[in-house]
């Protein structure tokens, strides 16, 4: 029987429409079925706008991006991240939806990606439907929110007390590579350290 690794992963944007809006971070977090760690990968993007949107609640400057890969740069390292995993998202369509603006953006074509929601099975639960007020619903700390990194910590820890709450059984899709994915190019770039 195959291992079950889920791979929580998070979008910074800025706009809430993908049709206007761009990512400018992301962040996969990978667990086993047991909720063990099996691995993260994170990278701020360059947008190709100097319009953040609003820096006052994903908190990325414009001067953080200066190296900051494209989406194109690092579109086979997602992939390569995402390939036989089962994606999950708080609210999903928000950030499959961006994925696949900027796959599409970026002259690869149609992007296929599911994704578990959390904010559904929370929502059949009868709990918060924010990400933050879940996590504190279910005694998680929450650092770091609203960084693409930080907010798929807290989803992965999410995602495991969710299903240790949910009684039938939910689909769990599995990402498949496209035909054509871009080669890797390991290029990231992150946040700053705050000082401590």
């Amino acid at each position: 029987m195959t291992e079950t690794v889920f791979a929580c992963f998070d979008v910074e944007t800025t706009r809430l429409d993908p049709s206007v809006g761009r990512v400018i971070e992301i962040a996969v977090v990978r667990i086993d079925d047991q909720g063990r760690p099996a691995g993260e990968w994170t990278t701020l993007i360059d947008p190709a706008t100097a319009d953040l949107g609003r820096t006052d609640i994903h908190g990325i400057q414009t001067s953080w991006l200066a190296d900051a890969p494209a989406f194109l740069d690092i579109a086979g390292d997602l992939v390569d991240f995402l390939s036989g995993c089962v994606p999950v998202a708080h609210n999903a369509g928000f950030d499959r939806g961006f994925l696949c603006a900027e796959w599409d953006r970026a002259g690869l074509g149609p992007l296929n990606i599911d994704a578990v929601d959390t904010l559904g099975l929370a929502k059949g639960l009868g709990l918060p439907g924010r990400l933050g007020e879940l996590a504190g619903a279910l005694d998680i700390p929450l650092e770091n929110a609203h960084t693409a990194l930080g907010d798929s910590r807290a989803l992965a820890r999410v995602l495991v007390e969710l299903i240790g709450r949910i009684d039938s059984p939910f689909p769990l899709p599995r990402f498949d590579p496209p035909l054509l994915s871009p080669p890797t190019s390991g290029r990231v770039a992150h946040r700053p350290v705050a000082p401590t």
